[in-house]
């Protein structure tokens, strides 16, 4: 997450969690966002740059990290459903 503080990040990750979580129709902690996000993050960056696509500042990192959340919350919400 470049150009982005320590707390933009956590607000970020945060953020994206939340939005997985609201786009699955899934309710958790905080922590659980938290969690979900940074992996997200980790993830919708990691593709992004895979695919040269260039995300930058806050609206780029959220972007991406809220994709990178739903592709991994999404399969847990096929699974739970059962």
């Amino acid at each position: 997450m470049d150009g982005v503080g320590l707390y933009g990040e956590i607000l970020i990750v945060m953020l994206a969690g939340w939005f997985a979580a609201l786009a699955l129709g899934r309710r958790h902690s905080l922590f659980v966002y938290m969690a979900v996000g940074f992996v997200g993050a980790l993830l919708g960056h990691a593709i992004a740059t895979g695919l040269d696509i260039q995300l930058v500042g806050v609206w780029g990192s959220l972007i991406a990290a809220t994709v990178g959340s739903i592709l991994f919350l999404a399969p847990f919400a096929i699974f739970r459903r059962r």
